[in-house]
């Protein structure tokens, strides 16, 4: 991935800020990435993301993090020419949110990434003159619990 300023040319089309999302991979340590380096290869050749910030972050015993850019992960070598731009978005303070989630002793990548499979969603929400305004990830033991009240005999967790 190259950063905007070394491309030269024309550059990749600009992002549809409807379809931007950040995405926290929690990993034991960097050097795990290798599997999720060729997922989002994949991911992003297949045109169904363009990655457009990427960092790398380890916690401490105390909670304190450190960045690590993409670059400096030697797991993260799939990655290294694929089209992309890594960099301006994630702020200080959106990796200072993101790291209150993990657990000490791990690390974690930190991806922002146009969902570029949601285009045609975006495009049809448009055309009728609507946008898409929001998503979230639904957490695990949400799901988990759903499925539980589900099998009980209450569908939606007893609403």
């Amino acid at each position: 991935m190259t950063p905007r300023n070394e491309q030269g040319g024309q550059g990749p089309p600009a992002s549809d800020p409807d379809l931007v999302e950040y995405v926290v991979i929690n990993l034991p340590d960097l050097s795990s990435s290798l599997t999720v380096a060729q997922a989002l290869r994949s991911l992003v050749e297949s045109s169904r993301i363009r990655i457009l910030d990427l960092v790398g972050v380890a916690i401490d015993a105390e909670g304190r993090y450190t960045v690590t850019e993409p670059e400096l992960v030697s797991a993260l070598a799939d990655l290294r020419d694929v089209d992309g731009e890594v960099g301006r978005l994630l702020s200080d303070d959106d990796i200072v949110v993101a790291c209150r989630a993990l657990p000490a002793r791990t690390s974690a990548l930190i991806l922002v990434a146009e969902d570029l499979w949601a285009k045609v969603l975006a495009d049809a929400a448009r055309s009728g003159g609507g946008q898409i305004v929001g998503g979230e990830r639904i957490p695990r033991s949400r799901l988990e619990q759903a499925e539980r009240a589900f099998r009980r005999g209450r569908p939606g967790g007893g609403r």
